[in-house]
């Protein structure tokens, strides 16, 4: 396959059911939200709808990862049964003897025994019913009977129905009606608009290895056209666009490769591939039918114009409607603020905005990070390539990782690449050069930005990665560092860290006992950020 060739640990579109892969945008997050919430109770009905491909499946595997581990999940993929089916199923999934001799009657009887035990026991038993717009109108109507079970401590199962467009008009029938009254959420998913596409598939690539930008801006528009924005088919396009690039040995995927993937994967053909009696006929369609009536509808627009200029013209007084304008200060402050927002670089104020704002859509690969954050270091490639954390070993330096709260970069007091998201949940990196409690400094691209650090506590995503010192393993602490630079780090750590107590060495001799000490200290990270400072080399984030 292609990974080799764009350098990639895995496939990327592959399309497996694997949760490192699930891109949370702006709807998926809200919809896992709801249903979290409402499912983590009893007695809940829930729905689920969105068009084939959108990833209801595959969120339903993330709504289980989120559910409370007392939670008993009762899965059933297949809508062709009838109202015992679904009561039997039910009750033989929970390991319940259940026949096709009982009848409804005793088979309830079963099930609220079963789950007055379960509820007692402290498990809420949860059922999922996938493709739930085949389901059968009885079936809805038994969903609803069953969810109508009560014991002492309340209602006792929940429900989530999970299905197309189509399960809506189900349930909206006149004898769902009560059905439909006892349904808590409703969560949709629908299709990625383009930006969410662009971040859906840099994400993939990224979580696949590749951080450099493979898809151009066109090959994504034209996969967002191609697909209608629905992940189960841009996984399918997306993988063979990047099987014709290997094919064809280019390291970019571009517009041109991506049709002829839609082509292949859509069995989407173009008139001329259609042969020439199809294509006369398809011809003589756009111009006999379609063309007339694009012509008419553009007399009819041109002609509404012309009729609502001439009435605007002749019956509104245009300066004394200025006038009023002028004279009523709130419609103005409106009209000002209205305008600002429209002309980006109308002023200094709203053009930074729009600067800070391109740059958050331009920084979402984490390798053009991590070269600005070596750069601050004073270290370039010569040929001008990006620089990465596998260079660094040659220079006695390493990069480190850290899944930590954003207030632990004051304990190691280092630049560091940030991963942030964005309002709409959309991944994207920057470099932190200057951090306070009130304001910080980022870098992204070629622009620094001061920006609130309440604005980097709402967006950050919870990991950094920062570059340090690193020693060899022939290497002695007393040789490398000083003794008054390690009782300055280790001071500085006491008062951010006031659990650590160890005392500063005196000599040199020290150096060796006091970091023995710091290695056994709770936190593993503490030890190298004092030794980390200790070193006094490269940039920190106390110091200009």
């Amino acid at each position: 396959m292609y990974e080799k060739f764009f350098g990639l640990d895995e496939l990327p579109f592959d399309g497996l059911p694997d949760n490192r892969f699930y891109f949370v945008g702006n709807c998926q997050h809200q919809a896992l939200d709801v249903l979290t919430t409402n499912l983590s109770r009893t007695g809940s009905i829930c729905i689920l709808s969105g068009p084939s491909g959108s990833g209801k499946t595959t969120l339903v595997r993330m709504l289980i990862r989120s559910l409370p581990k007392r939670m008993r999940i009762i899965a059933i993929d297949d809508p062709r049964l009838d109202e015992h089916m679904l009561l039997a199923t039910i009750l033989r999934a929970s390991g319940v003897v259940a026949t096709s001799f009982e009848s409804i009657a005793e088979l309830t009887l079963k099930l609220r025994k079963f789950l007055e035990r379960s509820v007692e026991s402290g498990i809420v038993t949860t059922v999922i019913l996938d493709e739930a717009q085949g389901l059968a109108d009885e079936v809805i109507e038994q969903i609803r009977l069953i969810s109508n079970i009560e014991g002492d401590l309340g209602k006792m199962i929940n429900f989530l129905l999970v299905g197309q467009e189509d399960l809506i008009e189900n349930i909206q029938k006149p004898m769902h009606k009560m059905f439909w009254g006892r349904v808590k959420a409703f969560a949709t998913l629908q299709a990625l608009k383009r930006d969410e596409v662009q971040a859906y598939i840099n994400f993939r690539m990224q979580t696949a290895g590749c951080h450099d930008p493979v898809f151009t801006s066109r090959a994504v528009s034209s996969i967002y056209r191609g697909t209608k924005g629905l992940p189960r088919i841009i996984n399918s396009v997306a993988d063979r666009a990047l099987c014709i690039a290997c094919d064809y040995n280019r390291k970019t995927v571009s517009s041109r490769i991506v049709k002829k993937a839609i082509e292949i994967v859509r069995h989407k053909r173009s008139l001329f591939s259609l042969g020439y009696k199809n294509f006369a006929k398809h011809l003589c369609l756009d111009l006999f039918v379609k063309l007339p009536i694009i012509l008419c509808g553009m007399l009819v627009s041109i002609l509404t114009f012309i009729a609502a200029y001439i009435y605007l013209y002749n019956n509104i007084d245009s300066v004394a409607l200025e006038s009023l304008l002028h004279k009523d200060q709130a419609v103005m402050a409106e009209y000002h603020r209205l305008l600002n927002n429209m002309l980006p670089g109308r002023n200094a104020n709203s053009r930074e905005i729009a600067l800070f704002n391109n740059s958050v859509k331009e920084s979402v690969f984490e390798s053009d990070s991590v070269d600005n954050l070596i750069k601050l270091w004073g270290y370039t490639k010569q040929d001008g390539s990006k620089s990465s954390c596998a260079d660094l070993a040659s220079h006695n330096m390493q990069c480190v990782t850290l899944t930590k709260d954003l207030s632990y970069l004051s304990v190691v007091n280092r630049p560091a690449v940030l991963s942030l998201r964005s309002d709409d949940l959309t991944p994207f990196f920057a470099v932190i050069k200057k951090y306070g409690p009130k304001e910080s400094s980022i870098i992204m691209g070629d622009r620094l930005y001061r920006v609130k650090t309440s604005f980097l506590e709402h967006a950050y995503d919870g990991k950094f990665m920062y570059v340090g010192m690193k020693l060899k393993s022939e290497d002695k602490i007393e040789d490398k560092l000083r003794v008054e630079e390690v009782s300055k780090a280790l001071k500085r750590t006491s008062l951010l860290v006031p659990e650590l107590k160890v005392d500063a060495p005196s000599e040199k001799k020290d150096l060796k006992k006091v970091f023995d000490r710091l290695k056994n200290f709770s936190d593993e990270n503490i030890a190298y950020s004092v030794m980390d400072n200790a070193f006094a080399e490269g940039p920190y984030l106390d110091k200009d």
